[in-house]
């Protein structure tokens, strides 16, 4: 049994990026239960003038670029023994959320190597975390990659020691047990004063021990949130980030950093988990 019942995956229309963010989300979900994605804004939606070309009205190109993505998904989609597939109809985002709150637990998208504000399905990553009612998994695309991404092999949960940390450990630790990868935990104290990190570090010292994380994966750390998160992934070699998002307020992660600012320059995977 994977990780996730039932994720939705966002997809462009680039065969190598597909591949990759498939690739990953097979890694947390078994194949039957992945349905592939992918949002076209309706044509006659926004324009009043019909195109002019082979096709009589924008309804019927509307209709042909519906066939064409629908195509697209499923050959994209057999590779990983997906059959799932649905071509939904708006804005990237908007489509997403409503489409997730009829079951899903996890959406997965890519994420631009350069520019993680931006998601592959074409909206900021901001817009798609704020409003999805389940965990968002952000992968990185590299232009280096071949459209394969190695196996999770350590995992970082970034906390704020607020009550709902547990709820992020929580995901942190299913995630890290099914794709048998090293769990470790850091916080970020916006001020480095000397009392303030040792009372931290107490705390993320007890919480840590709840999941048997041993002292060298447990890190207490001073500065911008974001930048410590980042650099700290860099440092210790993690490929996936995991975050607390406030149900109500999805652009405010629970470390006090936005969404864009943790996605843009994060070098790695994140996982915003939705705290409730």
């Amino acid at each position: 049994m994977g990780a996730f019942q039932h994720v939705l995956v966002g997809l462009d229309m680039h065969q190598r990026t597909a591949d990759a963010v498939l690739a990953r989300a097979c890694e947390l979900a078994d194949p039957d239960r992945i349905e592939a994605v992918h949002a076209c804004n309706r044509f006659h939606h926004e324009h009043h003038e019909y195109p002019q070309g082979n096709f009589d009205t924008s309804e019927a190109l509307d209709e042909a670029i519906a066939r064409q993505a629908d195509r697209y998904l499923k050959q994209v989609g057999a590779k990983r023994g997906i059959t799932r597939v649905r071509v939904l109809d708006g804005s990237a985002a908007d489509a997403l959320h409503t489409y997730a709150r009829e079951s899903s637990d996890l959406v997965v998208v890519g994420s631009h190597g350069h520019h993680g504000a931006r998601t592959l399905f074409g909206s900021t990553s901001n817009a798609m975390i704020h409003g999805t009612p389940c965990d968002v998994l952000a992968v990185h695309i590299d232009e280096k990659h071949g459209g394969e991404l190695p196996a999770y092999e350590k995992v970082l949960a970034a906390v704020d020691l607020g009550d709902e940390s547990f709820q992020v450990m929580e995901e942190a630790n299913r995630v890290a047990l099914h794709c048998s990868a090293e769990l470790a935990v850091c916080n970020v104290t916006h001020t480095p004063h000397e009392a303030v990190m040792d009372e931290a570090a107490e705390r993320l010292g007890h919480l840590a021990d709840s999941y048997g994380i041993e002292d060298d994966n447990i890190f207490e750390v001073a500065g911008n949130v974001a930048h410590r998160v980042h650099g700290l992934a860099m440092k210790i070699g993690a490929d996936l980030i995991v975050v607390g998002t406030h149900g109500k307020h999805g652009l405010q992660l629970l470390t006090g950093s936005t969404a864009n600012a943790m996605l843009h320059g994060a070098r790695c995977d994140v996982l915003a988990v939705r705290v409730r």
